[in-house]
């Protein structure tokens, strides 16, 4: 795909061009994410200009006549926003699994050296914390669950297991999203002032 993108761009480039800016100027997302899709336009493109070529038409015409067939920039950029979207909650998704043990490791960590004094073993066997310690250090386990399963459903609906789960376009963002409001209100609820024990 880059390597098509590189070859050289023939007469009525300039068209090209504007064409493919005004397609990534309505793409949502990161840079490196609209740079992939609009290099992928442009061998397209460039394809489609080289067969209106080959045909007898002139460059400028070729080009014009390519840029007709994938229909007004604002359709084309449409088309491309559920991908952006799947790329994009993947990406969130991946963050959340990788950082999620360190952050418990560092929660852990200010528990053991926090006013909680929290001793090694399971949570159960803490029973020198005050109730409300303890009910919210077992409420936990529900945003640490919520993050991590929806995290999991997020890179599989963007992956390969796509091809066998039912997933609509909104599957993978609504999946990262419940995943980092879920984290969020782990945080939230660790942060949350306790009476000491």
């Amino acid at each position: 795909m880059s390597g098509q993108s590189r070859r050289p761009v023939p007469d009525g480039g300039a068209t090209v061009e504007a064409y493919l800016a005004a397609i990534s100027g309505r793409l949502p997302g990161r840079a490196w994410a609209r740079a992939g899709i609009v290099a992928e336009l442009r061998s397209g493109l460039l394809d489609a200009t080289d067969a209106h070529r080959a045909a007898g038409l002139p460059p400028a015409e070729a080009a014009a006549v390519a840029i007709g067939e994938f229909g007004d920039p604002a359709l084309v950029a449409d088309a491309f926003r559920g991908e952006i979207a799947a790329r994009q909650a993947r990406a969130v998704a991946i963050s959340l699994l990788a950082a999620g043990p360190l952050v418990g490791l560092l929660w852990f960590t200010a528990a053991l050296t926090s006013h909680l004094g929290v001793r090694l073993g399971p949570p159960w066997q803490w029973q020198h914390l005050s109730v409300a310690a303890r009910v919210a250090v077992h409420l936990l386990v529900v945003p640490i669950g919520v993050t991590a399963w929806a995290a999991l459903f997020g890179i599989a609906s963007t992956g390969r297991l796509s091809r066998w789960l039912r997933v609509g376009p909104r599957g993978a963002p609504t999946a990262a999203a419940v995943a980092g409001f879920a984290a969020a209100g782990g945080d939230a609820l660790g942060l949350s002032p306790r009476p000491r024990a």
